[in-house]
């Protein structure tokens, strides 16, 4: 039996003997993470083993006590077949009173989530209340902006329900940022940031504050907010993401996020967040430290860089941003790679060669990304051999790394380096070489490390930071 058939076992026994549940009460029972539980419930749902409620967060309970509860539905639903104006009136006298969910509003007039549900989307329809979704935002409480650029926003941020802290990232809804997201859905990785989920959003973070305030000077179009959280799965019926519920009134019958004449939609990506900081970080704070880094911990830090992107090439995929400030430090005290913003497959669909952009950042960036259209996952090689130098040579002001880094790109080291690291500097010289075929692949880079400096497995299980 698999762990997790064992795990999805446990999980129905737990229903059995203690009725219906949340998966974040599973989820402390079996000492897993809450959404480890919540692909386990999935499974159990799509095998028909258990069913969730309609509450938020849902509550989940075996299958075999679906029959009752449908059957102490049912004339309750049958009643409700038929609208009439007053019960219109009713919703939306209940909408006008502002911030309530669906549930609230079934449970006042005595009436079922689901035709409520119904109910608001024939409204919708027939013009007298509109819809926009609430924003995923309003789950978190933003603590700090970790970093800004070209790229978007990245912000420290904690989850309003389940109290951990994350990174979200956000950047404006491209083709690219579709594609980063897909991409880091489908790694799982030690050496890898860990992605939770994503959300489009027209929201800029900032704006959310008094999204749902009530204007005086507006028109009589009720406006009811669908909910993005994750959490809002498909109804039964159908109706989808009715969930949440609350009322603003549109001042023009034209609802705006920006108070622009055009609205910029977003895409939130939500990942683990790397206490740890960045290995920018870890290169700085080498310069004040009483007891210096040892050459094994640094040589354990890299190894897992080149592990994390060994495992990124493994994927046909190329990474074309490694720099200091993309790998990061896990809570653990592990490497994590991030910033995906520009991957990108190895070949197109037919194994042939891509034309590429020159993106990136160019002080790290390989000759080939530079200059030319086609390249392949050994671009990623040539910043590594730059960011191994750095973790092995103090440089102490930026004026300095001004001054020795077009030497450095073009395999001159300063003085006194390759005496004192004689192995290292005969690795770096390689992976530094102008024509990429000349540089080693991850995969091997890895085994020679292993071979030449004799790491110890046990010891890179531990804390590098």
């Amino acid at each position: 039996m698999s762990a997790d058939t064992e795990m999805e076992r446990n999980i129905c026994d737990f229903l059995k003997q203690n009725g219906k549940s949340k998966a974040l009460i599973i989820s402390n029972k079996f000492g897993l993470d809450k959404c480890t539980v919540k692909k386990h419930l999935y499974n159990l749902q799509r095998a028909n083993q258990v069913f969730k409620s309609d509450e938020l967060p849902p509550v989940w309970d075996l299958m075999e006590k679906k029959n009752e509860i449908k059957h102490t539905l049912k004339p309750q639903l049958k009643s409700q077949t038929t609208r009439d104006t007053s019960e219109d009136k009713h919703v939306e006298d209940l909408l006008r009173s502002g911030g309530l969910k669906a549930q609230k509003i079934a449970s006042k007039l005595g009436q079922s989530k689901q035709s409520i549900q119904k109910q608001l989307y024939s409204l919708e329809k027939e013009g007298k209340v509109s819809a926009k979704r609430v924003s995923g935002l309003q789950n978190f409480k933003v603590i700090a902006k970790l970093g800004e650029g070209g790229y978007g926003c990245v912000y420290k941020v904690k989850h309003k329900y389940d109290d951990k802290i994350y990174a979200v990232k956000r950047v404006i809804l491209t083709r690219k940022a579709d594609s980063e997201v897909k991409t880091l859905a489908r790694l799982d990785h030690p050496n890898i940031v860990r992605y939770i989920t994503c959300w489009p959003d027209s929201d800029n973070w900032t704006s959310n504050q008094g999204r749902n305030q009530v204007s005086n000077t507006s028109s009589d179009v009720v406006t009811f907010e669908r909910d993005s959280c994750e959490e809002d799965d498909d109804d039964e019926d159908g109706t989808s993401g009715m969930q949440s519920l609350s009322v603003t009134e549109s001042a023009s019958g034209n609802n705006r996020t920006d108070g622009s004449n055009h609205s910029t939609t977003y895409l939130f990506i939500q990942m683990e967040f790397c206490e740890g900081g960045t290995l920018t970080d870890w290169i700085k704070a080498r310069d004040f430290m009483e007891k210096p880094r040892t050459i094994v911990e640094i040589h354990q830090i890299f190894y897992e860089i080149i592990t994390g992107v060994e495992y990124i090439h493994a994927n046909k995929l190329i990474h074309r941003d490694l720099k200091p400030d993309n790998i990061l430090f896990g809570a653990d005290g592990k490497v994590k790679i991030g910033d995906f913003g520009l991957v990108a497959a190895q070949t197109d669909q037919n194994g042939d060669p891509i034309e590429r952009s020159n993106r990136g950042t160019t002080s790290y960036m390989s000759p080939e990304q530079k200059n030319k259209r086609n390249y392949d996952e050994k671009t990623d090689i040539f910043p590594l051999g730059l960011v191994w130098f750095e973790m092995l040579w103090k440089i102490s002001t930026g004026s300095e790394k001004v001054k020795l880094w077009p030497d450095l790109r073009d395999k001159r080291f300063p003085e006194g380096f390759s005496d004192g690291y004689q192995t290292e500097s005969k690795f770096i010289m390689k992976m530094l070489s102008y024509s990429p075929e000349h540089r080693p692949h991850a995969k091997d880079l890895k085994e020679k490390l292993e071979k030449f400096f004799s790491l110890d497995q046990n010891l890179l299980s531990q804390k590098t930071v």
